[in-house]
């Protein structure tokens, strides 16, 4: 039997992986200003400020001089549950729909790019490519399954581009990549002690530092026209930490804990620009997330090392968008895309509600002084259907496997407001 309950509590701890408001997992596309206002529609073939050096490194080769870029993302997720639970198939749980329990988040970045010679460029990105926050009311009737949890990375990305010929040009780099997590969840151990006792509440906080690479190609068949294809590796975390608990009854042992299996995907993706005159461009981005590979997390400690699987299945995004310049300081952009979530219903948790999303971007740039711009956008991402609990094999409280969580998400909406400023050095 307590076996059993610790391979149930592991379960409960592993959703740590696998939180979003929204949608892509817990990816965050949103890098930059000019990406939102497109809904990231040419963020391989673009190729026309300093975040090319993230999002295609051979499109640096385009940037004639040194520059700098740095901005933030206000992101602000909007969703709400509407279930019930039951013990023992009878019992009702007391408690509340958790409220408004996405939580607003600054994502920042910076882009740094310099030319070495005439077909030698080095550039750096430091951006924030995973993270999530979520925080449902204490009283949550779902705070068996949830109740917050907290994701966040740093990704420090030195990238080097080679201009082959006027048409053709490589690029590619190294990440070094820090993820931080901490989850917390209610146990019902009123089931246990057959007992008014109060619940026990879980603690795990882990983070991890690993490595991967991404590669770029950008070919220019014509000086009107751009094509980019980049690849970015998956990156395997373990992450390192610590488990603790408050009021437990039941034999478990805070301290010391690892939780493995942490994959996070490989991402493909094909781009396309085409500028028809001089003041009207219009761009087309796809890209496909590996998130397959994300099937199980380990987590070991004090107690009993086991098992959760996650699957996750691989995703799409497409877009497209496009600028208007009607003077040279000005430049106007919108975009329009679809971006699919790598989380099925069936492996949903209290920490998953997203579903596949519609996205809208508008935004605008201009240049106050030679080689100063800055711009300035807004995003409104709507999610295209409801997602549920109701069945998911993670509806099930895993510590006693007698509290079942049913209902639905709706009204999942996310928000986005950027800035940058760019300067030419």
């Amino acid at each position: 039997m307590r076996s059993k309950n610790f391979a149930a509590l592991s379960s409960i701890l592993l959703s740590l992986t696998a939180h979003e408001a929204v949608a892509s997992g817990f990816m965050g596309r949103e890098n930059n200003a000019e990406g939102v206002a497109l809904a990231q529609a040419g963020n391989a073939s673009r190729a026309d400020d300093p975040a090319t050096v993230f999002n295609n490194p051979a499109g640096m080769v385009r940037l004639p001089d040194p520059a700098v870029e740095i901005g933030a993302v206000g992101f602000f997720p909007s969703f709400h549950f509407s279930g019930s639970a039951t013990a023992a198939g009878t019992i009702p749980i007391s408690g509340t729909q958790g409220g408004q329990s996405g939580q607003a988040a600054l994502i920042p970045n910076f882009y740094v790019v310099a030319p070495l010679s005439d077909r030698l460029w080095a550039g750096l990105a430091v951006t924030v490519p995973y993270g999530d926050t979520i925080n449902y009311k204490s009283m949550f009737v779902g705070r068996y399954q949830g109740i917050k949890s907290f994701i966040v990375s740093a990704d420090i990305n030195p990238n080097i581009a080679w201009k082959i010929t006027d048409k053709v040009s490589v690029g590619g780099g190294i990440s070094a990549q820090w993820l931080k997590v901490e989850d917390s969840a209610a146990i019902p151990q009123f089931l246990i002690a057959k007992a008014a006792v109060p619940d026990a509440v879980y603690m795990l906080n882990g983070s991890s530092w690993a490595v991967g690479y991404n590669l770029g190609l950008l070919l220019q068949p014509t000086d009107v026209t751009r094509l980019g294809f980049t690849w970015r590796s998956g990156i395997d975390h373990k992450l390192t930490g610590s488990l603790d608990f408050t009021n437990a009854l039941i034999p478990v042992a805070s301290g010391p804990a690892t939780a493995s299996g942490v994959d996070l995907p490989g991402i493909a993706a094909v781009s396309f620009t085409h500028d028809f005159t001089p003041q009207w461009s219009a761009s087309a981005e796809m890209q496909y997330d590996l998130w397959s590979g994300f099937k199980q997390v380990t987590v070991t400690s004090q107690n009993p090392p086991l098992l959760q699987p996650e699957h996750y299945r691989d995703s799409w995004m497409f877009s497209v968008g496009g600028a208007y310049r009607p003077m040279t300081q000005l430049a106007l952009r919108a975009g329009i895309g679809w971006d699919q979530s790598p989380v099925s219903d069936r492996y949903r948790t209290v920490g998953i509600p997203d579903t596949d999303r519609l996205m809208l971007g508008v935004g605008a740039g201009y240049s106050f002084a030679p080689g100063v711009v800055v711009d300035l956008s807004y995003a409104h991402y709507l999610a295209l259907g409801h997602s549920s609990v109701t069945g998911s094999v993670n509806s099930v409280d895993p510590f006693t496997h007698a509290v079942v969580l049913t209902g639905d998400y709706n009204n999942n909406t996310a928000d986005y407001v950027a800035i940058d400023f760019k300067f030419a050095l």
